[in-house]
This record gives C-alpha cells, structure tokens and sequence, in this order.
C-alpha cells in the first residue's frame, strides 16, 4: 500500500514534505511497472499497493468541495477501472493504463495541496482508521 502507515504525518508540515517525496518515488516506480505489464497478466501486485492512494485522494478532493474538478472526475474514472479490475481477478487490460497513470500523477500532484486535516479525515475514512 502507497500510503503512510504514520497517519499523523498528514499534520507536520515537514514530515508531509519528506513523505510527498517518498510517495512520488514509489508511485513512479509503480507506474513504470504498470505501463510495462503485459496484457492479460496477473496485476494484483501492482494494483494494490496504489488503489488506496488513487481513493484517499478522491475522498480528500471531495471533502475539499472539488469534485467536480477535472482531477476528481479522472480519479473517479481510475476508481472504476480498480474496481473492474478487480472484478476480473486482476487480469490486466492495457487500456487500462492511462487512467492509472493519469491518477497516479494526480494523487503525486495533489498530495501536498490538499488541506492537512482534509487528508488526514480521508485516509481516516478510507483506512477505517476512524478514532
């Protein structure tokens, strides 16, 4: 999973900093991995580690009141795509590609924009890490 296990980084200004750069590292290693995947292989393994960033962030854009921003709607488009993924037993569809792309650079972009407590309420509801 892309997401930090330390969900109080989401309010140090300085930590949130340092995690934007590891997540970024991690989801471009990952989006190298998926636009290189085979049609029709299994793509478990690389779906999942990124599924949960793809949903926090558009939880968070919807909390801030932007979902009906352009980011939103192609994260909602990736979330479909997971969910259909997964409903085939994650057997990859190439074509499926470019809406995960486009969403991992969205949650890499955003992930230091989005208000601190807006994203700590999202991975809150997402995680159902709820206290």
């Amino acid at each position: 999973m892309i997401v930090l296990k330390d969900q109080k980084i989401a309010r140090n200004p300085v930590a949130r900093a340092v995690a934007a750069q590891q997540l970024k590292k991690r989801m471009v290693d990952h989006r190298i991995q998926l636009l290189m995947l085979d049609e029709g292989v299994d793509a478990k393994e690389h779906i999942m580690p990124i599924s949960d960033s793809i949903f926090i962030m558009a939880y968070a854009l919807q909390l801030d009141g932007k979902e009906d921003s352009t980011e939103h709607r192609k994260l909602r488009s990736a979330m479909l795509v997971l969910v259909d993924c997964s409903e085939r037993r994650f057997i990859w569809h190439k074509a499926d590609a470019i809406t995960i792309d486009n969403a991992i650079d969205i949650c890499v972009s955003n992930w230091t924009k989005v208000p601190s407590d807006t994203l700590q309420e999202a991975m809150n509801h997402i995680l159902g890490t709820i206290q």
